[in-house]
């Protein structure tokens, strides 16, 4: 008998408990305590205050034709300078619900780059992807940035830091070869 006690006060310990996360999250989302702000878009102010945050250097480049897609730029002169883009910008301060970064690498030697470099860096990589240029004597790496339904200001920094990783992560890989 005594032990069906233990057990329906630990269960009543353990409801009791419960109740008590419930009504302090309550209390605490009623009490001001911000959730994180989700973003669908930002203009490329707010891109350039993150990287300022990070600590990299950066320039607003305009993207004239070059055929490129994308509405605005940003130069980022990091240990390799990269390209950040945005993409699908709107509205007079020009909100962009995608953004793209982008790096070139050029290949050491003359010969076209073996696909075989490519395609075993894709498979074990995921979530930059590299391809050949069109002259095959340059690697492009690029790295996207989707925000439709939301995304926190914290995992958009995160995602700039996975791709400076990956950025170095690769220039290893290459050097390996």
């Amino acid at each position: 008998m005594s032990g069906m006690i233990a057990r329906t006060i630990k269960a009543s310990l353990f409801s009791l408990l419960l109740v008590t996360l419930v009504i302090s999250a309550s209390f605490a989302s009623e009490a001001g305590e911000q959730q994180p702000s989700i973003y669908t878009e930002l203009t490329i102010t707010d891109v350039a205050e993150t990287l300022d945050l990070l600590g990299l250097s950066y320039q607003l480049e305009p993207v004239a034709g070059e055929g490129i897609v994308a509405d605005t730029r940003l130069v980022v002169l990091d240990k390799m300078t990269w390209f950040l883009y945005g993409y699908n910008c709107n509205g007079e301060q020009q909100k962009c619900s995608e953004l793209q970064m982008r790096a070139i690498i050029e290949h050491a030697n003359d010969d076209k780059i073996p696909p075989d470099l490519l395609n075993v860096w894709n498979r074990n990589s995921r979530f930059v992807r590299a391809y050949p240029s069109v002259s095959g004597k340059a690697i492009i790496l690029e790295m996207d940035i989707y925000m439709a339904g939301g995304v926190a200001l914290g995992n958009i920094t995160d995602q700039f830091l996975l791709w400076r990783q990956s950025l170095s992560e690769f220039t290893e890989y290459l050097a390996k070869q």
